[in-house]
């Protein structure tokens, strides 16, 4: 627990430090208070004040009585005499820590003389702090996007077309993660990594039940009844359960795409929707065989303490994983949650945004990210997948990618979140879940949530 505080509040650290380096937060301006730090980054008040004294000690801030916490009005930042491309992103974001990394070593290789910034953002205020950052006059060259927040974009108008920057670099990505990121034939976004959801296990736990692995099709029963044995009570209390999963629509939607939830057929989407919830809350609350984890403690999910036997998740997660000391490697399993072979795609994206002095150069560095050598040496000393069908194959097993559903063609059978929820439903039903996953509001008043926004 110590080591996963000390992570937390270093990269909070690293973000603010970057914040106040480059100029975002001025020499006499104060910080959020502390209490809107926790929230807008998901840490407890106890990383804050870890991050806030690590700063302290750098001279980088200084606390005021009665005041708070303010930089500096003396402090003066040294200008780097190489040129510098920023990059803004969400932070924390799984890919900034593992992945990012890689493309800015190899981009550096072959510019030297650029400095890459990387400014973290809080992810759920990313694009009021993209715009408040602009009116302050930090440019940034560079904005790293997730598929949603790209899908929910108000300012699209603001960034570059890369199509003329990138035509000769982007035919062999997937076209169903490229197609996700054009219109009109403008390509406003560069996918560089992506991933499906899908169902890892616990081996060590399946073994120590007497379960074997599942390594073909199997059913939701199959499931439930390898839970049931993987779920442990211990003086009345469950200690470990056979199923866990994160309480956001990218996860739970599973259950309905696998039953045969489609854009296309609207009849039949109540019905879809009222069984999927059902079947979750029947989990949950009946069978009590799964549980969930509030976002806040995603880097503690139940999974990766051996808390639970199955999760869904995604190659992003995974990658995090890494930074905890795991005592088993999580393998790869067949969703078993219904008949069609569907599951929903995620994916990261980096744009430019026209107000760029370096447009040429945040082109090149997007063109180095998407060299066959930069992807294969991601795709190999990480788990993230490459935008690139023929990167995948040469890294991974074809096993692994049908466990994936990405194999071939099979990709063209999943879902971005927009194609079939806008956004306003998006949030719409994500808060009203909130007391879903307690147990205190029914699956019928979510679908008929969803009734009410559809026909808004």
């Amino acid at each position: 627990m110590r080591r996963d505080n000390e992570f937390l509040y270093t990269k909070l650290y690293k973000t603010l430090k970057e914040q106040i380096q480059t100029g975002l937060i001025k020499p006499g301006e104060y910080l959020l208070p502390e209490n809107e730090l926790s929230a807008y980054y998901g840490l407890s008040r106890k990383s804050v004040r870890a991050a806030l004294a690590l700063l302290d000690k750098d001279g980088l801030i200084v606390k005021r009585v009665g005041l708070g916490t303010m930089v500096p009005e003396d402090l003066v930042v040294e200008k780097s005499e190489q040129r510098v491309l920023r990059i803004l992103a969400p932070s924390p974001a799984f890919f900034i820590d593992r992945g990012l990394p890689i493309l800015i070593e190899a981009f550096n290789r072959k510019y030297p003389n650029v400095e890459v910034k990387v400014l973290g953002l809080p992810p759920g205020q990313f694009w009021e702090s993209f715009r408040s950052s602009s009116e302050m006059g930090l440019t940034a060259d560079l904005v790293l996007v997730p598929d949603m927040k790209f899908s929910g974009m108000d300012n699209i108008a603001d960034f570059v077309d890369l199509a003329p920057y990138l035509a000769d670099i982007t035919a062999d990505i997937y076209s169903k993660v490229m197609n996700h990121f054009s219109d009109s034939n403008e390509l406003k976004a560069a996918p560089f990594t992506f991933s499906p959801v899908f169902l890892v296990c616990n081996p060590e736990l399946f073994a120590r039940n007497g379960l074997p692995i599942p390594e073909s099709e199997w059913t939701f029963n199959d499931f439930v009844e390898a839970a049931q044995k993987l779920t442990v009570v211990q003086d009345g209390i469950i200690t470990q359960f056979g199923f866990s999963i994160h309480p956001v629509i990218n996860r739970w939607l599973v259950f309905a795409l696998m039953n045969g939830f489609k854009q296309t057929e609207a009849t039949r989407q109540k019905e879809v929707l009222s069984l999927s919830l059902s079947v979750i809350q029947d989990l949950f609350f009946r069978k009590r065989i799964a549980t969930t984890f509030p976002e806040m403690v995603w880097p503690r999910t139940p999974f990766i303490h051996g808390k639970s036997a199955m999760v869904l998740t995604t190659t992003f997660e995974m990658a995090n994983w890494q930074n905890d000391s795991m005592s088993f490697s999580p393998q790869v399993i067949p969703l078993p949650f219904g008949a069609d072979r569907n599951t929903l795609l995620l994916a990261n994206a980096f744009m430019v945004p026209s107000s760029s002095d370096n447009v040429q150069l945040a082109a090149d560095f997007i063109r180095t990210a998407l060299e066959d050598d930069t992807q294969r040496a991601m795709a190999d000393n990480t788990l993230f997948l490459s935008v690139k069908e023929s990167i995948n194959q040469m890294v991974n097993s074809d096993s692994y990618l049908r466990l994936l559903n990405i194999a071939g063609s099979d990709i063209n059978n999943n879902f971005f979140i927009n194609e079939l929820f806008d956004d306003n439903i998006v949030h719409a039903l994500e808060e009203k879940m909130s007391m879903f996953w307690l147990g205190l509001e029914p699956a019928s008043s979510i679908v008929e949530l969803y009734e009410q926004l559809v026909r808004k």
